[in-house]
C-alpha cells in the first residue's frame, strides 16, 4: 500500500493512462493495490500475456475488476480475453517486476528476458515511451548487476519509501 500512495502522487503515474502492471508470482511485491490505484484513477490497466503471436515476448491485454484470469506455462495469472490488447510502444507506464535493481537502472528479473525483448524497440527511441518503472523492495537494490548489451534499463524503481529515477 506505501508503494501505491507513492506512486499516485507522481507525475509519471498522474501523466500516464495506458499502464501496465503485473500480477505478481511467489515473492514478488503485491501489486494489488496499484491496480486498484489505476482503476480508481479511471485510467486503463494491462497485464503482461506470454500467449500471443510471438511467445518470446509480451503483448498487454486490458484488465478490468473481475476480469477472467487463467496461469500461464510459468504458472503466473493472465486475462483470458487477449482481445482488447495494447502494443507495448503504445503504452505510458509500465510497472515490471524484478529481483533486484542497481543505481544506473539495472534490473534483474527471472531470466526468461521478455521484458529485455518485448522493450527492445527503446535502445533506438529518443524518447523513451512508455517508461519502465520496476517494482522492488528497497532491500532488493544491489551495489551492481551484470549488465548485456540487450538489457534494458529501467527509467525508475518504486519502492516502499520512494520512486527512484534513473534518467
Amino acid at each position: 500500500m506505501a508503494a501505491a500512495n507513492v506512486l499516485e502522487g507522481h507525475p509519471v503515474f498522474i501523466q500516464s493512462r495506458h499502464i501496465a502492471c503485473y500480477l505478481p508470482a511467489k515473492d514478488e511485491f503485491e501489486t494489488l493495490h496499484i491496480i486498484k490505484m489505476i482503476w480508481k484513477a479511471r485510467k486503463h490497466c494491462y497485464l503482461p500475456v506470454l500467449s500471443g503471436q510471438d511467445e518470446n515476448a509480451l503483448q498487454f491485454a486490458a484488465y478490468d475488476e473481475g476480469d477472467a484470469l487463467r496461469l500461464n506455462r510459468y504458472q503466473i495469472q493472465e486475462p483470458v480475453n487477449t482481445g482488447r490488447s495494447r502494443p507495448p510502444q503504445e503504452l505510458d507506464l509500465v510497472i515490471t517486476p524484478l529481483l533486484a535493481f542497481d543505481s544506473q537502472g539495472g534490473r534483474l528479473g527471472m531470466g526468461g528476458g521478455f521484458y529485455d525483448r518485448t522493450f527492445a524497440f527503446l535502445h533506438s527511441k529518443m524518447n523513451r515511451t512508455p517508461k519502465l518503472i520496476g517494482l522492488a523492495f528497497s532491500s532488493q537494490e544491489a551495489e551492481e548487476l551484470p549488465s548485456d548489451t540487450w538489457d534494458i534499463r529501467l527509467d525508475g524503481v518504486l519502492t516502499e519509501k520512494a520512486l527512484i529515477s534513473f534518467s
